[in-house]
């Protein structure tokens, strides 16, 4: 009897160390990726929100749909995506402020050497010529950045409406001849 509760015992310790873990226990969420603990796989959402790239303990790569992952429809997962989601977000709008910025800086250097007024006067020579609009908004933006104009004044002075102005464009300045 003794040997009975021996064996029943101990089979059940192996039975219990034997069973699979919990896609919680064997998953682990590690900021921009989830790794599978017991192969060392990592899944990550790299171009498509419908499909992760595995990065195998060897190196090489594939790319599986989704709802093929052994953690599809967890919380787990769920989180995964939103982040990532948030994160992409946050980068989009990181890169347009850089451009933003840059589009700013470069403007600010083309119209260094002008004055305020000699600035006005430029616009208002291109506005009777009827030049490039592009230009002449960007002339505007430049002078609604030194604080010369006011943005509300800006839509008055191109004679548009406010909602087809655009201060950040990219503009290709002619080449002087």
């Amino acid at each position: 009897m003794k040997k009975l509760m021996i064996a029943a015992v101990s089979a059940s310790l192996l039975f219990a160390c034997g069973q699979e873990k919990s896609v919680e226990e064997r998953y682990l969420y590690e900021g921009d990726k989830i790794v599978d603990v017991e192969t060392g796989d990592e899944y990550l959402l790299e171009e498509s929100e419908e499909e992760f790239v595995v990065v195998h303990k060897d190196g090489t790569k594939e790319v599986i749909p989704m709802e093929e992952t052994p953690f599809f429809g967890t919380t787990l997962s769920d989180d995964y995506v939103n982040d990532w989601k948030k994160s992409l977000e946050e980068r989009k709008a990181q890169l347009l402020e850089d451009k933003k910025n840059s589009l700013k800086e470069a403007r600010k250097a083309r119209y260094a050497e002008y004055s305020d007024e000699e600035l006005m006067e430029k616009f208002q020579k291109m506005h009777k010529d009827n030049a490039d609009m592009t230009l002449q908004m960007d002339l505007i933006a430049e002078l609604v950045d030194r604080g010369a104009i006011s943005d509300e004044d800006a839509p008055d002075l191109l004679e548009v409406e406010p909602e087809f102005i655009n201060f950040d464009i990219e503009i290709e300045m002619p080449e002087s001849r």
